[in-house]
C-alpha cells in the first residue's frame, strides 16, 4: 500500500512540467561545485553553486545520473561525485585507496563515453587522461580554498555552454542505453504494479531527509541475511523501474525545506494527496500551526499563508465548514500520512495512514478543540504546534528527551482521533513536580487529555460554578500562593514550590497547614493600609471555597490531579486579569 501510493505520486508529480521530479535513471544529489574545462579538458574555473540558508551555504539540490548505492567497496558515479573520486585526492591526499577511486571513476565514464560523440564528454575524457592527482590541492587552490572543495561533490561544464555536461542531450542518451544494457536481472511480477516480466530491481535507493538518520539514507525495503528470506527469494518483486518511483518519490518529499514534511521528536512525517491539492502545502501548518506573522516583519505571501492557516484552524475547531476560506480544498480526496524514524541503516514505519482529507481535517480539528485553553500570555500561540506540547513532557523542556513511544502515540491520536496515550498525564505530572509549573501549553493537554481519555467536562476558562472538589482544591491553592506572594514579595520559595505536587496527591495532609499559614499572610496584607480591600477579597475567595467541602480528601487519581492543577491554572490566571475582566467576584 505504502510503495504503490508513493508510485502513483512519482507519476503524478512526473506529469507536472515543474514538478522538479526528476526522470528515470537519474536522481537528486548535493552538489556543490561545477568543474569548468575549456575543450582540451584544462580546468579554467570552479562554479559555486551553493545556495545561501541562512548564514551558511550549502549545496544545491541538482538531478545528476542516477547515484551508485555504496554500501561496501568502491563504486564510482557517472559525470559527478566528491572529490576522492572526480580528483583521486581528499583530505588525506592522493592515497592508494583513492588513487582506485580516481580510476574506478574513469572506468565508469568510459564506459558510458565511448563511441559518443559529444563535445562535452571529449573535455571530460581529457580532462581525465591528464590529470595529476598529485597536485590536486595546488592546482583548485588558484580558484577556491581547498577546505571548500575537499568534502563537496562536483559535475562539470563545458566553459562557454550553457547547461551542465550530464545534461546534454547525447550523454542523457548515452546514459540510458548505459542502464538498459546492464547485466539483466530475473524477470518478475512487481508487487507494486502488478506487470508480468519486468526485471528485478538489483538494490533500492537509500531514502534521505529522515531526521536522526545516516547521511548516505536508510531503507524501508531490503534484505541482508538469509534470515529475511521466504518463498526461495533472496530480494522483493520490485522491478527495477518501479523501486526507482517509490523511492524518488519519497525522497522528493523528504528533500530540504519540503512543505510536505514536518519533523516532530524523533519522526519525520511526510504526506501528500492522490491528487493535487493545496493540503499538500497547508498540511504541515495544521499540524505545526506558527502565529500569524506581523505584515511588517513578513513576506506577503508568508502572511498570507500563515493568515490561511489560521483562519483554517479556527474554522475547524468550530466545526465550520472549510470551503470558504479554501474554495478549491476538495475533502473527498485521499490523503495518505507516512511517519518514519531511523533504524541504523534501515528506516522504521512508526505509522502510515489514508483517509479522506475531510476526516483528517476533522480530526485535527477535535485536536484543537479540545486543546482551546486561556493562554497566560497573550503571545502564546492560540494553536500550540505539537513539537512544542510535546516537549512540555520532557526534561529540559528539549525536544531530544520526548519520548518516542509518546510521540508516536500522539500524533496517530491526533490523525485516528483515538485516544491520547495513557502516559500522557502521567509524564505531565510529573513534569509539573518536578519543575512547580503549570504552564499553557500543559494545561491545554492535561485538558485534552481528560476530555477525549476519560470523557470529563472541562472548562476552556476559570468556572465559577464547578464544584468538584479536584478543580476547587486548584482554585483554592492559587489563591493561597497570591496571598503568599501579597504579603512577602520577593519570596526565595513560594508554597508552589514547596507543596504544589503534594496539594495535589494529597490534600489531607497539606491543606490545613496552609490555611493556618494563610491567616498570618492575610494579617500582614491588612496592615497596609494599601493593601487591606485585597485582603478582604483573597479571604472571601477563601471562604467560599473552603465552605463548598467539607473535608480534604486523603489521596487523589491521577486524573483528580489534573483537573486540581487545571483549576490551580485557571485561578491563577484569573487573578492577574484586571478586576473588570475577573470572574473571581465577591
Amino acid at each position: 500500500m505504502i510503495l504503490q501510493e508513493l508510485h502513483h505520486f512519482y507519476e503524478r508529480k512526473s506529469a507536472e512540467p515543474d514538478s522538479g521530479m526528476p526522470p528515470y535513471g537519474t536522481s537528486v544529489e548535493n552538489i556543490s561545485f561545477a568543474l569548468v574545462l575549456n575543450p582540451a579538458g584544462q580546468v579554467v574555473a570552479i562554479e559555486d553553486l551553493r545556495e545561501q540558508e541562512g548564514k551558511k551555504m550549502v549545496a544545491r539540490k541538482l538531478a545528476v545520473p542516477a547515484a551508485v548505492t555504496r554500501t561496501s567497496g568502491i563504486k564510482a558515479n557517472f559525470l559527478w561525485d566528491k572529490s576522492a573520486y572526480v580528483f583521486g585526492a581528499d583530505a588525506e591526499g592522493a592515497t592508494e585507496q583513492n588513487l582506485l577511486r580516481f580510476s574506478a571513476f574513469r572506468e565508469q565514464f568510459s564506459s558510458v563515453a565511448n563511441r559518443v560523440d559529444d563535445a562535452g564528454l571529449l573535455a571530460v575524457t581529457r580532462f581525465l587522461e591528464n590529470w595529476d592527482v598529485q597536485q590536486t590541492q595546488a592546482t583548485l587552490e588558484q580558484f577556491l580554498p581547498w577546505d571548500e572543495l575537499v568534502n563537496a561533490n562536483f559535475v562539470f561544464r563545458l566553459d562557454g555552454v550553457p547547461g551542465f555536461v550530464h545534461s546534454r542531450a547525447a550523454v542523457q542518451t548515452a546514459w540510458q542505453k548505459q542502464l538498459a544494457h546492464t547485466d539483466p536481472m530475473p524477470p518478475v511480477r512487481c508487487l507494486i504494479t502488478g506487470e508480468e516480466n519486468k526485471p528485478l530491481a538489483r538494490v533500492h535507493t537509500p531514502i534521505k531527509g529522515v531526521q536522526g538518520g545516516q547521511t548516505s539514507g536508510g531503507y524501508i525495503v531490503s534484505f541482508n541475511a538469509t534470515a529475511f528470506v521466504s518463498y526461495g527469494q533472496d530480494k522483493a518483486s520490485v522491478a527495477e523501474d518501479s523501486a526507482f518511483a517509490y523511492t524518488t518519490a519519497l525522497n522528493y518529499l523528504l528533500r530540504r525545506n519540503s512543505g510536505q514534511k514536518i519533523v516532530i521528536s524523533d519522526i519525520t512525517v511526510a504526506f501528500w494527496a492522490a491528487r493535487s491539492s493545496p493540503a499538500e502545502d497547508l498540511f504541515a501548518g495544521l499540524l505545526a500551526p506558527e502565529d500569524t506573522p506581523d505584515t511588517n516583519d513578513t513576506l506577503e505571501d508568508d502572511y498570507n499563508t500563515a493568515k490561511k492557516i489560521h483562519d483554517l484552524l479556527q474554522a475547524l475547531r468550530r466545526g465550520r465548514s472549510v470551503v470558504d476560506i479554501v474554495p478549491d480544498l476538495d475533502e473527498s480526496v485521499r490523503f495518505f500520512v507516512l511517519g518514519l524514524a531511523p533504524n541504523a541503516a534501515r528506516l522504521s514505519i512508526r505509522f502510515w495512514q489514508a483517509n479522506d482529507l475531510g476526516i483528517f481535517l476533522k480530526r485535527v480539528g477535535l485536536h484543537f478543540q479540545q486543546l482551546e485553553m486561556v493562554r497566560q500570555f497573550d503571545n502564546e500561540p492560540e494553536f500550540p504546534p505539537l513539537w512544542r506540547l510535546l516537549c512540555q513532557t520532557a526534561t529540559l523542556g528539549k525536544s531530544e528527551n520526548v519520548s518516542p513511544v509518546l510521540a508516536g502515540g500522539m500524533i496517530k491520536a491526533v490523525l485516528t482521533g483515538n485516544p491520547y496515550p495513557h502516559t500522557l498525564l502521567a509524564s505531565l505530572l510529573g513534569r509539573i513536580r518536578a519543575e512547580h509549573m503549570v504552564t499553557y501549553f500543559r494545561a491545554a493537554l492535561l485538558k485534552a487529555f481528560l476530555i477525549r481519555n476519560k470523557l470529563m467536562e472541562v472548562p476552556v476558562s476559570l468556572d465559577v460554578s464547578r464544584t468538584d472538589r479536584p478543580y476547587l482544591l486548584g482554585r483554592l491553592f492559587a489563591v493561597l500562593e497570591k496571598a503568599q506572594e501579597e504579603a512577602i514579595p520577593g519570596a526565595n520559595a513560594t508554597i508552589r514550590d514547596r507543596y504544589l505536587g503534594s496539594a495535589a496527591a494529597t490534600p489531607a495532609q497539606v491543606f490545613n497547614m496552609l490555611l493556618k499559614n494563610s491567616a498570618n499572610h492575610l494579617g500582614k496584607i491588612r496592615k497596609d493600609p494599601e493593601k487591606t480591600k485585597l485582603a478582604y477579597f483573597y479571604d472571601k475567595i477563601i471562604e467560599g471555597l473552603v465552605n463548598d467541602f467539607d473535608d480534604f480528601p486523603r489521596t487523589m487519581s491521577a486524573e483528580e490531579q489534573g483537573l486540581f492543577m487545571i483549576g490551580y491554572y485557571h485561578q491563577r490566571k484569573d487573578l492577574f486579569v484586571p478586576k473588570a475582566e475577573r470572574r473571581t467576584q465577591i
